[in-house]
């Protein structure tokens, strides 16, 4: 079946990262980009991807389904590896058999935060997590694997869609007139939108599949509690935040101190000038206003 338009299955459409590429979708139209329902396409379920692609053929997979709940995770340890590791092996054993692209999406929880500068892609991974295991999981057969494929860590994502530590901070921040927030775990934000107007772009640069695995975050580092901070600031909620070191604050998952992630990689190859989150985030609370 010949297939001349590039085009791409987006699936976990639904969720936060597939519905900023359903967002920006129509500012490429050298694309066909589909968007399944979990019903029409699970990963989980080789028939689905089969019946999909004889109804609408596609070139390549651009996976965003995943089981993202990080402290969830922890006691859904068998539905978090189905997702984001056995999930990535269906994808990836039909990408072989009909010679298609793939690309997928990690975290820098693959990392156990204990480095001082800034992760690069070859650093030891070591997640301190259930999430960031299985996530690490899916990236290794993903590596193994004989198709053509491109893997993108991410930190900290941020979007008008789904469930994100922006809409939280301004949810929860509405109701109550004090916040406590951990203070001294780092990273970098990236914000989903701007992740997926970065991968549209660079589909077709010569140069996209020349590493198998990159970076992509939103500098400057900072910390959950400054993040909050300025979403506080920009939004002009009156809430006072409170810092709070992570010793203090229980959760059932772990997380790294520091999981900034170098993007050097991604914007030396693909001549990506990534912007500061700072203007992502003015971005993104416009666009919820404006919701």
């Amino acid at each position: 079946m010949k297939i001349c338009m590039p085009s791409y299955l987006v699936t976990g459409a639904g969720g936060q990262l597939g519905q900023c590429f359903q967002y920006i979708a129509s500012e490429f139209p050298q694309y066909r980009l589909f968007f399944p329902t979990h019903p029409e396409v699970d990963i989980n379920k080789f028939g689905t991807l089969s019946n999909y692609f004889e109804k609408s053929p596609f070139t390549g997979i651009i996976n965003c389904a995943g089981h993202t709940e990080v402290d969830k995770a922890e006691t859904e340890d068998k539905e978090a590896y189905q997702i984001n590791a056995w999930g990535v092996q269906n994808l990836i054993d039909f990408a072989e058999v009909k010679n298609l692209k793939l690309i997928h999406f990690s975290t820098d929880f693959v990392f156990d935060g204990t480095k001082k500068t800034p992760y690069i892609e070859g650093d030891t991974t070591n997640p301190l997590n259930i999430y960031g295991k299985s996530k690490l999981a899916g990236e290794l057969v993903l590596a193994k694997s004989n198709c053509q494929s491109v893997c993108i860590r991410l930190s900290w994502l941020f979007s008008p869609f789904g469930k994100n530590f922006v809409k939280t901070i301004i949810n929860v921040s509405k109701s109550t007139t004090e916040l406590v927030v951990v203070n001294d775990q780092f990273g970098k934000p990236t914000y989903g939108i701007d992740l997926a107007r970065a991968v549209l772009t660079s589909l077709r640069n010569p140069n996209f599949y020349k590493y198998k695995t990159y970076h992509f975050a939103q500098g400057p580092d900072t910390s959950w509690y400054d993040f909050a901070q300025s979403i506080i600031k920009l939004t002009g909620i009156n809430c006072v935040l409170q810092p709070i070191n992570s010793s203090a604050y229980s959760k059932a998952a772990m997380r790294p101190m520091n999981s900034s992630l170098s993007t050097q990689r991604i914007e030396k190859t693909l001549s990506l000038n990534i912007r500061h989150w700072h203007l992502a985030l003015e971005d993104c609370l416009k666009k919820i206003q404006d919701s």
